[in-house]
């Protein structure tokens, strides 16, 4: 016989899928929770999953919106540079917000994450976004970004293939 292990704050269900205090209080020692609740059931210890996609949506609105914030004059403000910061920054926080609402079964976004953060990263260069004024708080921010990006994003991937293998 197995105990479970000691449940902290008192979750419904740990990371291996034991049963918690609450969750045996109200169900009993008969009653099953089904698969699909087993899913929203909080775990503990630090919430990997909740936190990749947060940072993963909010770092992808900011980059969508970073185009209106620096623009140097003399310039076309709708370039493609400019299109492919709102484009990949929309595109990033698509994939925060598909985390958000299955954060452990989206193994792929976390992959598409880590892709999007390094065309964010690569993307001043390709660009040729250039070291004016205007531009290089945007070449500065794509990269600090894209880094940011890719390192959730891993932590994300490795959390849920974690998470997959031990439910």
């Amino acid at each position: 016989m197995t105990s479970d292990p000691p449940t902290g704050e008192l979750p419904l269900i740990d990371a291996r899928g034991h049963r918690g205090f609450v969750e045996r209080l109200i169900l009993g020692p008969t009653e099953r929770i089904d698969q699909n609740s087993r899913w929203h059931q909080r775990v503990p210890g630090p919430q990997t999953p909740g936190m990749v996609s947060t940072i993963t949506l909010l770092f992808g609105l900011w980059v969508a919106m970073s185009p209106f914030l620096w623009h140097e004059s003399g310039t076309t403000f709708w370039s493609i540079a400019r299109w492919n910061e709102i484009l990949v920054g929309l595109a990033i926080a698509a994939l925060g917000f598909a985390r958000l609402a299955r954060p452990l079964r989206l193994l792929t976004a976390s992959t598409l994450g880590g892709l999007f953060g390094g065309w964010l990263l690569l993307s001043p260069f390709l660009f040729d976004y250039g070291l004016g004024t205007g531009t290089t708080p945007a070449t500065i921010n794509d990269i600090l970004v894209g880094l940011t990006v890719i390192a959730v994003t891993v932590l994300g991937h490795s959390d849920t293939r974690e998470a997959l293998t031990t439910t």
